[in-house]
């Protein structure tokens, strides 16, 4: 689902993005007054926006790289989508240059007029992962359906990440009707049809495609996070609004554990606990207790000192300044980790079971199965780290375990980080100062401070 205040916060990040694409075409920083674009831009258009999104919503454009060759569970489906953008939209599809990328996603240029400048690109996806409906599904409100219901938008892609894309559309719209129609920066938009099974045939098609015209990004604006309005009460205490810019994203790695043994009659399974599931339950359950190690790198670093000016606590502020410190870092860490999952995340690479398989019969032990583990990791963590974490969780059953890295979304690595004091992300906070505090945009001292 996506609260609305729908018809307010969605045209709230449309004006971000709108800000934001004006600031990109200007090769300097400057500090204009940001009220001649927000005056050109009015909520009036919130309700059309949210009945764009639902519409949107409403189209199961589900990818799947097991059983789709084009990653397309409902081919159709894209293709509905693509026409609907098309119909709600067609300042963009009448003045910029609209492609159609390996069948479904879509690559949109707004040509600028200094062709010295390098592009800038914008991303989001239109695919999302499946749902279960019907009487089994969890959903209170139909995941397809689109529903405006109790001040929220439900469904997939409600907040991953169908809102971006009608964001996107909705920011560069206002532009065009306003008379913008020419940035000095050339823009691309990038929407994606298989993010969510790794990206291979929409972005990784996109980037070939860009590479092979010789295009050289300044920078990418991908999905990023939001805006906490009541801000983080747990460190804070005040209401504080922090905007979270993403500079890096976790990697990705995924592990199965191949489990052998001895199979048998249900009627007299072992005593020492060898059974093919009773070892696939030691292994998560050694997993699950020992967690990886705590420990805080950049950009989780930047973020906390960024925090700190803001913090009211005097010893939480200067750990938060000193986090980088051999003493203070293990301490905030560990803090963040008995704080909530959604800390913890920041603070550790983690590990997650997706899947267990063993068994044929109910009154047949079974004689082989298999634990997938799901990694995230942190930058500094090499994709040898999961193996290297799960074979210290065997135990005595070691020589009954075979670890092996899987297919499905490619591993990587994390990013490199980008750096908070780079000229590019000074633009995007200015994007996001002259949107929720457009009073204090021109007070430079406010402006050096990071977010």
């Amino acid at each position: 689902m996506f609260t609305i205040r729908a018809q307010f916060a969605l045209v709230v990040l449309g004006i971000a993005i709108a800000l934001l694409t004006r600031t990109l075409s200007r090769d300097k920083i400057t500090f204009p007054h940001p009220q001649s674009v927000l005056a050109n831009i009015t909520l009036s258009h919130s309700e059309d926006a949210v009945s764009r999104l639902s519409q949107l919503i409403k189209h199961r454009t589900v990818s799947d790289s097991q059983s789709a060759e084009s990653h397309a569970r409902h081919p159709e489906q894209l293709r509905l989508a693509r026409e609907h953008l098309q119909k709600s939209y067609p300042s963009i599809w009448k003045h910029l240059t609209v492609e159609t990328v390996a069948e479904f996603s879509l690559l949109i240029r707004w040509q600028g007029s200094n062709t010295a400048l390098n592009p800038v690109l914008f991303v989001s996806h239109l695919d999302v992962v499946p749902a279960t409906e019907g009487d089994s599904s969890e959903w209170s409100r139909p995941p397809f359906g689109g529903d405006i219901h109790d001040n929220f938008i439900w469904g997939r892609g409600a907040m991953d990440l169908k809102f971006m894309v009608i964001a996107l559309l909705e920011a560069v719209t206002h532009l065009l009707e306003s008379g913008w129609t020419k940035p000095e920066r050339t823009l691309y938009l990038a929407f994606g049809h298989d993010e969510e099974v790794g990206g291979d045939l929409g972005a990784g098609a996109m980037a070939s495609l860009l590479a092979s015209r010789g295009v050289t990004l300044d920078f990418v604006v991908d999905e990023g996070g939001p805006i906490l309005v009541d801000g983080l009460p747990s460190l804070l205490r005040t209401p504080t609004q922090i905007a979270l810019v993403g500079t890096a994203e976790k990697g990705y790695n995924s592990i199965l554990a191949n489990v052998s043994g001895q199979g048998g009659h249900a009627m007299t399974p072992p005593t020492d606990h060898s059974t093919v599931p009773a070892i696939m339950s030691s292994l998560v359950q050694s997993v699950d207790q020992t967690p990886p190690t705590p420990q805080l790198v950049p950009p989780v670093t930047h973020f906390m000192q960024a925090l700190a000016p803001a913090c009211p606590n005097p010893f939480l502020r200067f750990i938060l300044r000193h986090c980088e410190n051999r003493l203070f870092g293990p301490l905030l860490a560990r803090l963040l980790t008995l704080s909530s999952p959604n800390t913890a995340a920041v603070a550790r690479t983690t590990v997650g079971v997706t899947r267990m398989n063993t068994g044929s019969a109910d009154n047949v032990l079974p004689d082989s199965g298999s634990v997938m583990f799901n990694f995230r990791l942190l930058p500094g963590h090499t994709l040898d780290y999961p193996l290297q974490y799960l074979r210290n969780h065997l135990g005595k059953f070691s020589s009954r375990i075979r670890l092996q890295q899987v297919g499905g979304q490619k591993a990587r690595e994390a990013t490199p980080v980008s750096s908070p004091s780079s000229e590019q992300f000074k633009i995007v906070a200015r994007a996001i100062y002259e949107t929720v505090q457009p009073k204090q945009v021109q007070n430079r001292a406010l402006w050096r401070r990071p977010i």
